[in-house]
């Protein structure tokens, strides 16, 4: 997408509409990249990176899996939707302490914007990061092609907040859970992966000391049985606001 094409400003965890040649039905993806990237400067070209899964009978997705020599140049129209953001819109900034990642499957791709945004901008107020990520383990047994795990055990790594990055895998042995802490190197005290669903218990412990939750902002992202199970939790948690 050329940069005179990208949207002028969107907020991490929104979607883009893309509209294609030759094809009547917009598209609908997560922007997975922040709003710094999109920008140019000298130097630097800007770029918006869009999560498409290859879907031969979805025409948007399939046009854009096309190969690059065949659609590279063309033009696009694209407008930017959803309230789905950080910062959240109906709370204040300043007062929220702690931030609660829960992602589930392609559910990490708008929380994707939101984390790397945050460590390319600190928030003022934010003290303390949990990051929950469930996900199959891939049939391919190669967790490497676990969505974004690569780069959020790098984006980690250095990070300043407080934080901790739990992976939690279905379908998984405890010895390929070993394996994959062996071979993606995570010994790190923020980084740790366990067999199994994310838990009502780990939710909730997720949430911090009770006294201290007036600060706390949850979201939330998945298959809809499991957002629809995990904020119906949160909102009957003790110290949890409604619209947090």
């Amino acid at each position: 997408m050329k940069n005179a094409q990208l949207p002028k400003s969107f907020s991490p965890g929104q979607w883009l509409d893309v509209h294609l040649p030759g094809i009547r039905q917009a598209g609908g993806f997560t922007i997975t990249s922040t709003p710094q990237n999109a920008q140019y400067s000298p130097g630097k070209t800007g770029y918006i990176e869009l999560a498409v899964q290859k879907s031969p009978n979805n025409p948007p997705a399939a046009w854009l899996w096309r190969p690059e020599a065949e659609i590279l140049g063309s033009g696009i129209n694209v407008r930017v939707g959803g309230s789905f953001v950080w910062p959240p819109p109906d709370v204040d900034a300043l007062s929220i302490t702690r931030l609660v990642f829960v992602a589930g499957g392609v559910g990490i791709n708008p929380l994707m914007s939101m984390i790397s945004h945050l460590h390319q901008h600190p928030a003022e107020s934010v003290r303390r990061i949990q990051f929950l990520y469930t996900t199959r383990f891939p049939q391919s047994r190669d967790p490497s092609s676990i969505l974004f795990l690569n780069r959020l055990r790098e984006l980690f790594k250095n990070s300043a907040y407080d934080l901790t990055f739990t992976l939690f895998l279905t379908q998984c042995s405890v010895v390929e859970k070993d394996r994959l802490v062996k071979e993606m190197g995570s010994s790190s005290t923020n980084q740790q992966t366990v067999c199994g669903r994310i838990g009502h218990e780990a939710l909730l412990a997720a949430l911090g000391p009770v006294k201290e939750r007036n600060g706390t902002v949850v979201y939330v992202c998945g298959v809809p049985n499991m957002t629809d199970e995990f904020v119906d939790l949160l909102r009957r948690a003790e110290g949890m606001e409604e619209k947090k």
